[in-house]
């Protein structure tokens, strides 16, 4: 694969397997976002349109995948790859062997990767925007300028896009990694991962403790408005008392 991404402006020894699993995700966002584009456009797919497509997702997946998938082989890591972006990638590891055509490749994408099966499901990643969101215009007329990224740049649209994820689908920000060691990658990942789990922990702990509060401070508020309630319903009781009297 040629990559666009340069790896020189952030030390791969930084780059820990919650970093990966980010830029993969984000990855797997806009390869979604791209699928439901597609089906909804109403374009004539002529084969220069095709062509013209399978160009931009090739740009995606230097831009955005391979770069950091080459990272974690080189430093024995293995982060979660989702399954929509598995089959993005073994389509173009077969374009590129030679096993099926630009064409083929474009039919593959739009049938059987689409967001919407079951095995693959991603909507729920999707945002409203994208930056170099080439799919929103006419790209096979327009001539999209697709930028070379570094790998800086990639990790801040990655933070962005989980910024703009509604909660509850977004990945939990990692904490700073410390007591890294140089050259032993495996041990930097056992660190980086307790790193985590510790986070995580934190995280659900204190949570737990807001909605703790939240309750106790609805307990004693119910408790505060009972006696003010019991004075609304005697007084309700006492107003028909004396036209009970009457009849």
């Amino acid at each position: 694969m040629s990559g666009t991404s340069t790896l020189s402006t952030r030390e791969i020894s930084d780059f820990t397997a919650w970093d990966a699993a980010n830029v993969l995700e984000y990855a797997t966002s806009r390869f979604a976002a791209i699928w439901r584009a597609l089906d909804r456009s109403h374009v004539n797919r002529t084969a220069a349109y095709k062509a013209s497509f399978v160009r931009h997702l090739q740009w995606e997946v230097d831009a955005f995948v391979f770069p950091y998938t080459n990272i974690c082989l080189v430093m024995n890591i293995h982060p979660t790859i989702p399954a929509l972006l598995r089959s993005v990638m073994s389509c173009f590891a077969r374009l590129q062997t030679g096993s099926i055509t630009a064409e083929k490749l474009f039919q593959e994408f739009h049938t059987e990767c689409s967001p919407n099966d079951q095995r693959l499901w991603s909507n729920h990643r999707i945002v409203s925007t994208y930056h170099h969101d080439w799919w929103k215009d006419r790209f096979d007329i327009l001539g999209f300028q697709l930028p070379i990224l570094n790998v800086s740049e990639v990790m801040e649209m990655t933070e962005d896009h989980f910024e703009r994820l509604p909660m509850g689908t977004m990945l939990v920000p990692g904490p700073v990694i410390t007591n890294q060691v140089e050259s032993d990658a495996l041990f930097n990942q056992i660190v980086a991962v307790r790193a985590h789990l510790l986070a995580l922990g934190q995280a659900m702990e204190d949570l737990l403790e807001e909605k703790t509060q939240i309750a106790a401070v609805a307990a004693a508020t119910m408790t505060q408005l009972e006696a003010p309630i019991d004075e609304v319903e005697q007084a309700l009781v006492n107003s028909f008392t004396p036209l009970d009297n009457e009849g």
